[in-house]
């Protein structure tokens, strides 16, 4: 299975796929240009507010920090 090398969504399911053949469409432009990674960021921190209700909105932007960190588009 292939995965976005940005945020690791799934690209073989048809809601992540974009014109990228390595990031999904949340984290790419519509020609598949990677998107900056602060505006990554606040997707994957969007994402962690709606995935784990109650949690608060700073412990978001520092969970989404951390798990960038892993993936292989913004590993330093």
């Amino acid at each position: 299975m292939k995965f976005c090398h940005s945020c690791a969504a799934p690209l073989e399911n048809p809601q992540f796929k974009g014109p990228s053949e390595s990031y999904c469409v949340y984290c790419t432009d519509d020609q598949g240009t990677l998107k900056p990674r602060q505006a990554v960021k606040e997707g994957v921190a969007g994402w962690f507010l709606e995935w784990q209700p109650g949690i608060d909105p700073q412990a978001a932007q520092a969970r989404a920090e951390h798990y960038l960190q892993a993936m292989p588009a913004w590993t330093e």
